[in-house]
């Protein structure tokens, strides 16, 4: 009888979990997103070009998208190679933005779930100087109305423009050109030039057949009635365009260019702190309150009257309070991001602002059309940059700020003060003032006065606050305990109250 051999069974033992570990292999590395360009806190000046790049890696990441200011800019979904993303794109930095921006990797799964995020990288954005040299066409802001289509006061101009293709007067066949997605309009322009004179704009919605294009293809040509020989031009990268482009002619301008109007500064010899309107601005309103819902009674103007004396400041610092003759008391109020600031921000004060006009009742009709051309107010995205940062924050009053309460008028201290905040990590912060009787060490000092405070903007609601930082400046002329309570959302949905305390002419009782 033959011998079993019992190495057999175990060489095939042996071989199968060999097959197994081979199946399984070593454990996945896991995901990786870094931010090699920008560096952080680089600078760079309002139309400049910045190149996001990077790296993404991971064996879930499906997609990887670029975030700027927490809103999604561009997304790659091409792997350059097995489970690696390679980032760049360009982003062309806008004037409208100016300050702080924050630009963040993410790579996203097959389910659309962030699996890997870069580190945050800030940036800093400067706004061009009125004399700098031409920058790029500024993104309008998403819920901006369109700026005037009025053209300043110019020489006449004789033809501005060789055409290198007699195909160029009528358009190619199918070329199209409209704003791109999140932008409400795009300016047009004389010549394919930021100083060149505005004719007018083309709204979201609309679209427009497109004649030709300069020579490096940074602007179309377009068919504007408003234009010599019914002619305009646009800035590329702020408008999609359907169709085959590189059949476009090539439209060479002349060097000469109708330049925009130019703000004359300071004509009255104001003295500090006066407003001057910003240099490309045709006009910005003057209206009773600081908000656009405010009646508009009037304008500073390029062509005219370009500057006014400053009186005060809004609460949240968006609006400067003016001397302006034909206002309802020789006050009006201008939007900020309109005009020039001369002088120091921090010494003007907070002005009270009137009540807001009563809303026409539902179903009235207006008897005037709302004014195409107001700029609305919107200073910062909805979501700030600093939000994907770690929560921390910072609060504080001047001139005097003594731990866990702020004493104001005792012993000669004065009675207007500024509270001063930082708020990393949170969508939302709103501030509200209210009162009760001094607890502990305080017993002897009475409920305050809410209706002596100025401004009364946080006097018993919640004040929206800008983020991550900001400045309120207060009066509190009357004896009390007061609650200053600052309630913050936090940015993953949490939310917390940071409470400070102002003692008003009370002093501690041991």
């Amino acid at each position: 009888m033959k011998k079993i051999s019992a190495r057999k069974p175990l060489i095939g033992l042996v071989m199968i979990a060999m097959v197994l570990l081979a199946a399984c292999g070593s454990p996945a590395p896991l995901p990786t997103a870094a931010i090699t360009s920008p560096p952080p806190n680089a600078q760079f000046q309002a139309g400049d070009e910045v190149r996001i790049e990077g790296k993404v890696t991971g064996n879930t990441v499906k997609q990887v998208d670029v975030f700027i200011n927490n809103e999604r800019y561009a997304t790659i979904d091409q792997a350059s190679r097995p489970n690696e993303f390679d980032v760049s794109v360009a982003w062309i930095a806008p004037a409208e933005i100016a300050g702080t921006s924050v630009i963040q990797l993410k790579g996203i799964n097959d389910k659309g779930e962030s699996v890997i995020a870069s580190d945050a990288i800030f940036i800093t954005i400067q706004a061009p100087p009125p004399t700098a040299t031409p920058t790029a066409e500024p993104t309008p802001i998403p819920t901006a109305a369109p700026l005037t289509t009025e053209t300043p006061a110019a020489a006449p101009i004789t033809d501005t423009t060789t055409v290198t293709d007699t195909s160029a007067t009528t358009p190619p066949a199918g070329v199209l050109l409209s704003p791109r997605a999140e932008n409400d309009f795009v300016n047009v322009r004389e010549l394919p030039d930021l100083n060149a004179r505005l004719l007018g704009q083309i709204n979201k919605g609309q679209s427009v057949p497109v004649r030709g294009k300069n020579a490096d293809g940074t602007w179309y040509q377009i068919n504007f009635p408003a234009g010599v020989d019914g002619a305009g031009w646009v800035y590329a990268p702020v408008v999609s365009v359907t169709g085959v482009t590189t059949t476009l002619p090539v439209v060479t301008p002349s060097t000469s260019i109708s330049p925009a109007a130019t703000v004359p500064t300071n004509p009255a010899g104001l003295k500090a702190p006066f407003v001057t309107l910003k240099a490309g601005q045709d006009f910005a309103n003057v209206r009773t309150g600081p908000d656009t819902a405010y009646q508009k009674v009037g304008e500073l103007r390029a062509t005219g009257v370009n500057a006014a004396a400053v009186k005060g400041k809004s609460a949240n610092g968006q609006w400067w309070q003016i001397e302006f003759a034909s206002a309802p008391g020789g006050a009006a109020w201008v939007f900020g991001q309109l005009v020039d600031l001369t002088g120091d921000a921090a010494s003007i004060p907070v002005a009270v602002a009137p009540p807001l006009p009563t809303a026409a009742a539902p179903g009235t009709v207006p008897t005037t059309a709302p004014t195409p051309s107001e700029p609305q107010p919107t200073p910062t995205p909805s979501i700030p940059a600093s939000a994907v940062l770690p929560y921390s924050q910072n609060v504080r009053f001047s001139p005097r700020d003594d731990i866990g309460d702020v004493p104001l008028g005792y012993q000669g201290q004065p009675k207007t003060a500024t509270l001063e905040w930082q708020i990393n990590g949170a969508t939302k912060a709103e501030l509200e003032i209210t009162t009760q009787q001094g607890p502990g060490i305080f017993e002897n000092c009475p409920a305050g006065n809410l209706a002596s405070i100025t401004p009364s903007d946080a006097v018993g609601k919640r004040m929206p606050l800008q983020l991550p930082s900001g400045t309120f400046q207060f009066t509190i002329p009357d004896k009390g305990y007061y609650l200053f309570t600052i309630y913050v959302v936090k940015s993953d949905g949490t939310t917390t109250t940071i409470p400070r305390n102002v003692i008003v002419d009370c002093f501690k009782t041991q």
